[in-house]
C-alpha cells in the first residue's frame, strides 16, 4: 500500500492548480485564487451552498433531507432544533465522553483521585464538540455553537478554566446559541469560565480589574472603533466588581462587600449607588441595545455567513433585522440566509480547519473504531491550528481566508485528507465499497465522486484531470480500490471540497 501511496502522491503532486489544488508546488494564495483563473469553478447548486453555509459540510443525508423539505423549510427546521432528535448521539457522548455532562464537583474528584487526567477533561469536551459537528442532524446549531463560542472565547487550558469550559458549553452556549444576543451576553458574563479567564473573579472595589469591561466592550459588543472612551471602561470595570465563582459548585456568585455601590456614568447613562449585582446587568443591557453592538455583530455574522468582506448593504440590512428583533438571532440568520447576497456568495469562503476536517469525515461517513481517534485528532487540530477553545487571546480563531492558507496550514490539510482517504489516519475507518458503488469504471466513479463528495460539477479541465488519473493504470476499465482512494483525497483537497 505504501508504494501505492507513493505513486499517488507523485501524481498528485503534478496536477497543479485544477483537482490537485493541494499540492506541494503551490503557493498559499492559489486556493482562493482559483475564481479569478481562467479556471473558474461551475457555480454549485442552491441547496449545495445552503448546506455549506449552514452545516460543517454537506453528506448524501443532508442533500436528501434538503431534497424533501425544500429551501425555506430546511432553514426553518434548523431554526428549530428542538425537535429534532439527536437523542442517540447524546446517549453515546454520555456514555463515552463522561466528563462532559456531569458537575465540576464530579470531575474535580476523579481528577483528584487519579481517576482521570486533567487533560483529559478538555479531551472530552474537544472530542464531544467534533462528534456532534459531524454526527448531528441539528447542523445550524453546531454551526452556531461554534460562531458563540468562539465570539465569546476563552482559553481551554487556563486554570480552571479546564473544568469551566465543560460547564460553560454545556449551560450558555448549546442552549442559547439561537435564542437572543442579550440572553448570550447576560449568560456569557456570569459564567465561570469567562469571569475567571479574563479575571473578572479578582476584581474588587478596591482595586477593580478592567480586562473584563474592557473584552465586554471591545470584543464582545461595540467593536474596537466603538463610541466608547477609557473613562467608560473604568465605569463598566465597576460595574462589575465582586462578580465571582462559588468555589464549591463552580457557579455564579455575587459577593456585596466586594462590590463599588458608588454611582457610575456608562455611554452617557447613569448607573445609581447601591445597585449591586443590578450594576452589571444594566450595562449588558445597555450595550446590548446599542446600534453599534447591532451593526458589530451583523458585520461579524455576514462575514461568517457570506464573504469575509460583505458589502455595505448587506452589513446595514442586517443590521437593521438586528435592531427591529431585538437581536434575536433566528431572525437574522433568517435575513441572511433568504438574501441575494447569500445567494449569491458561492466560492467566497473557505473552510477552516475545523470545518474541513469535520466535511472531510461527514463526507466519507467515517466510523471511529478505537480510542485512538481522539489523540490523533486532538494532535490534528493542533497541527493544523483551530483546536477548539484553544486560542488563547480573547479574540477568537480568525474567520477570514488570509490567515488560513498558509503553505504549511494547506500541507497538513494534505495530509490529513490523504491519510483519513487511504485509511491511514489514526482510528478513523469508513466502507469504501458502500461509498463507491460498482462498477468501478473512470466514468461511474467521477459520477459517484461529484454527487456524493463535492456535491458540484467539475470544470472541463479539471475532470479531464481527473479522469487521466482514474485511466492511468485501469484494467478491463475498471479501477483499483487504492486509485478511488486516490481520487477522493485529490477532490476533498480540491478547491470545489474547500471552498464553501
Amino acid at each position: 500500500m505504501q508504494s501505492n501511496r507513493r505513486e499517488f502522491i507523485k501524481q498528485a503532486s503534478v496536477i497543479g492548480l485544477g483537482v490537485g489544488a493541494l499540492s506541494l508546488t503551490l503557493t498559499p494564495t492559489d486556493l482562493m485564487a482559483v475564481n479569478n483563473s481562467e479556471n473558474v469553478l461551475p457555480d454549485v447548486s442552491a441547496y449545495t451552498h445552503l448546506l455549506n453555509r449552514t452545516s460543517f459540510g454537506v453528506n448524501q443525508e443532508s442533500m436528501r433531507m434538503i431534497k424533501r423539505l425544500g429551501y425555506r423549510k430546511y432553514i426553518e427546521q434548523q431554526l428549530n432544533p428542538d425537535a429534532i432528535d439527536d437523542s442517540q448521539l447524546e446517549a453515546y457522548i454520555d456514555e463515552y465522553l463522561p466528563t462532559v455532562n456531569q458537575s465540576i464537583a464530579q470531575t474535580r474528584l476523579q481528577v483528584r483521585n487519579d481517576e482521570i487526567r486533567r487533560l483529559q477533561v478538555a479531551d472530552e469536551l474537544t472530542m464531544a464538540t467534533y462528534l456532534r459537528a459531524i454526527y448531528s442532524k441539528k447542523q445550524l446549531l453546531q454551526v452556531m455553537v461554534e460562531f458563540w463560542n468562539n465570539h465569546f472565547s476563552v482559553y481551554h487550558l487556563d486554570g480552571p478554566v479546564v473544568f469551566l469550559k465543560t460547564q460553560e458549553d454545556k449551560e450558555v452556549m448549546r442552549p442559547l446559541a439561537l435564542s437572543s444576543f442579550s440572553q448570550l451576553l447576560h449568560a456569557s458574563a456570569k459564567s465561570p469560565a469567562m469571569i475567571y479567564y479574563l479575571d473578572g473573579y479578582a476584581s474588587t472595589k478596591e482595586a477593580p480589574n478592567e480586562n473584563y469591561a474592557r473584552e465586554l466592550m471591545e470584543l464582545h459588543t461595540l467593536g474596537v472603533d466603538g463610541p466608547y472612551t477609557h473613562h467608560d471602561i473604568d465605569e463598566v470595570a465597576r460595574c462589575f466588581t465582586g462578580w465571582q465563582i462559588n468555589q464549591r459548585n463552580g457557579k455564579f456568585r455575587f459577593n456585596r462587600r466586594d462590590h463599588d455601590n458608588d454611582e457610575k456614568i456608562v455611554l452617557g447613562h447613569e448607573i445609581a449607588k447601591s445597585g449591586g449585582v443590578f450594576d452589571g446587568e444594566q450595562v449588558l443591557d445597555i450595550l446590548a441595545t446599542q446600534p453599534a453592538t447591532a451593526a458589530f455583530m451583523a458585520k461579524k455574522l455576514c462575514r461568517h455567513f457570506i464573504a469575509d468582506y460583505p458589502s455595505d448593504a448587506i452589513i446595514e440590512s442586517t443590521t437593521d433585522a438586528f435592531i427591529d428583533s431585538q437581536g434575536d438571532i433566528k431572525a437574522c440568520l433568517r435575513h441572511i440566509l433568504l438574501s441575494d447576497e447569500f445567494i449569491n456568495s458561492q466560492n467566497q469562503k473557505l473552510k477552516r480547519p475545523f470545518h474541513y476536517m469535520v466535511s472531510v469525515t461527514r463526507s466519507l461517513n467515517v466510523k471511529f473504531s478505537d480510542r485512538r481517534s481522539v489523540r490523533a485528532t486532538r494532535q490534528m487540530f493542533d497541527s493544523l491550528g483551530q483546536r477548539p477553545f484553544f486560542w488563547q487571546s480573547p479574540d477568537g480563531y480568525p474567520d477570514v481566508a488570509s490567515y488560513w492558507e498558509s503553505t504549511t496550514g494547506m500541507l497538513f490539510r494534505w495530509n490529513f485528507v490523504n491519510d483519513v482517504s487511504f485509511e491511514n489516519f489514526p482510528g478513523y475507518q469508513y466502507r469504501l465499497e458502500s461509498l463507491i458503488a460498482q462498477p468501478h469504471t473512470p466514468e461511474n466513479i467521477y459520477r459517484q465522486i461529484t454527487e456524493k463528495i463535492i456535491f458540484r460539477k467539475m470544470s472541463a479541465y479539471d475532470e479531464s484531470i481527473l479522469f487521466d488519473y482514474l485511466y492511468d493504470g485501469a484494467e478491463n476499465n475498471k479501477v483499483s480500490p487504492i486509485k478511488i482512494q486516490g481520487a477522493l483525497a485529490l477532490a476533498m483537497g480540491s478547491p470545489y471540497f474547500q471552498l464553501n
